[in-house]
């Protein structure tokens, strides 16, 4: 094992991000190339596979040999099989992703859903990193989880453990695409502070937002670093409901570590110093006295790092 290497791969919509990592979460050499989801899952499995031979080579150049290689996917993964049951982005259904690859390499592969490899990779070498109980949380155009305890991976009874944006926070709340009222999501995420900002706006408040046709969350947040009253409520709503939905996480969970990643964190001290605030005031003291609530530090280095660690999970036992 020590004289081998790690493959990890970000399968993503748009792109496929992969690295070659030695057994340490050290990025020997990282690559991407476009996901082109309309070729088809063959043609798509076939870039992954020439992005692994090309890594592969690299190892041997450094005298290294891999001893797998992990995929997050943007979907629901079947881990026994290595089957993508559905990945909404690459317009699949069923399919037999790790009977591709095998076909095409002689590694053994791993398959897991892309927030849950965000979550392994923030717990090995970012954000997490010497955490045992980990929660992460990514705030982007929808709510994304992934929970670690005891050092490894959760997912629950069927995979479907980490769904902490359609956690219902506010009964008869907005609609979510999930089909419920009041999700997380519909209440936090990027989508929910521009639907927020959109009715004010409806109602007639004054705001700076009026100057963006195409408005985004990033905007919103911009204009409340500028003061902005409707800007700040939106922001600090948002941290609200998340605040809620992490205190609920806390009870149940009683992580050491809540690591906050997506676009949304960006948004620094504005989201942090009332979502923390909130946190605590929807938890038990105990639990809420020991975490540590903190913003993500590998971008978009998390999932192919988290993929590569899902490999050493995998071959250790």
């Amino acid at each position: 094992m020590h004289d081998e290497f790690l493959i990890g791969i970000d399968l993503g919509g748009t792109n496929i991000k992969g690295a070659l990592l030695d057994i340490n979460g050290g990025i020997i050499e990282k690559k991407e190339i476009p996901t082109l989801a309309n070729t088809g899952p063959e043609a798509v499995a076939g870039r992954i596979a020439g992005m692994i031979t090309e890594l592969e080579i690299t190892a041997r150049e450094r005298s290294k040999g891999v001893t797998g290689v992990g995929i997050g996917v943007p979907g629901q993964p079947e881990r026994s099989t290595g089957d993508v049951i559905f990945a909404p982005n690459l317009y699949w259904r069923n399919v037999p992703l790790v009977k591709y690859l095998r076909r095409k390499t002689a590694l053994p592969v791993f398959l897991e859903n892309d927030a849950n490899v965000a979550a392994l990779g923030e717990q090995w070498r970012g954000a997490g990193q010497g955490s045992a109980n980990m929660v992460m949380v990514t705030i982007g155009t929808g709510i994304g989880g992934g929970i670690v305890l005891d050092g490894c991976l959760y997912t629950g009874a069927n995979g479907a453990a980490g769904e902490l944006g359609h956690t219902v926070i506010e009964p008869g709340g907005p609609q979510c695409s999930c089909g419920r009222r009041g999700c997380l999501e519909t209440l936090t995420s990027a989508t929910a502070m521009v639907r927020m900002a959109r009715e004010a706006m409806d109602r007639g408040v004054i705001t700076e937002l009026f100057r963006e046709e195409n408005l985004e969350a990033r905007d919103i947040i911009m204009a409340a670093r500028a003061g902005d009253r409707l800007a700040l409520e939106i922001v600090e709503k948002a941290a609200y409901y998340l605040g809620i939905g992490l205190g609920n996480i806390i009870n149940i969970l009683n992580p050491d570590t809540i690591v906050i990643g997506g676009g949304v964190s960006r948004a620094g001290e504005l989201l942090f110093e009332p979502l923390c605030r909130a946190a605590r005031e929807n938890c038990l003291e105990s639990a809420g006295s020991i975490v540590r609530i903190v913003p993500a530090q590998l971008g978009n280095d998390a999932g192919f790092v988290g993929a590569a660690q899902l490999v050493l999970q995998n071959t250790k036992r």
